[in-house]
């Protein structure tokens, strides 16, 4: 298991300009444009659309105390508790609003066909990836870690894994 602290994550533009995401991980490792997996870590500062990502899968925690209103090709959504999940094809178009100011996201892109699991809580499989979004007993909060191999790991309820 290596653990990934925040200073190591990449500071990197959202794909349309509008914000900022620090990216955690890609599988394959040191692919520039073309991955299968891809872990980010969102400021969302301002109402704006997010980027599209056609052919990938999109899962999007909230992971700071912050709410934020979302609304997903035309529908509202709010993710309001931390951990709260949406899950969506990546050429959906969102837009947010920001009621409390400005929060944080825990994206997961997978490219379509590509084999894995995402949730929250205890797995009862062995995992890649795990993010603490509250801390954990062997985890800091907003802290990573990888397995490799996958590994069990016991995680809490505001714990997210990859499998």
């Amino acid at each position: 298991m290596r653990i990934i602290p925040p200073t190591e994550f990449l500071a990197q533009p959202w794909k349309n300009g509008n914000g900022t995401t620090h990216e955690i991980l890609r599988w394959p490792h040191g692919a520039d444009a073309d991955y299968d997996v891809r872990i980010s870590l969102a400021d969302d500062r301002v109402a704006a659309p997010f980027s599209l990502f056609p052919g990938y899968r999109r899962w999007s925690f909230l992971a700071a105390p912050a709410p934020i209103h979302l609304l997903v090709d035309g529908v509202p959504r709010e993710l309001t508790k931390l951990g709260d999940v949406l899950e969506l094809d990546g050429e959906v178009p969102i837009t947010c609003e920001l009621p409390a100011g400005p929060t944080r996201l825990l994206n997961f892109l997978v490219r379509r066909g590509t084999a894995a699991r995402i949730g929250r809580g205890a797995c009862p499989r062995p995992i890649r990836f795990a993010f603490a979004l509250a801390a954990q007993p062997w985890l800091a909060r907003d802290h990573a870690a990888i397995f490799e191999p996958p590994a069990h790991a016991e995680l809490g309820d505001l714990a997210v894994w990859l499998c």
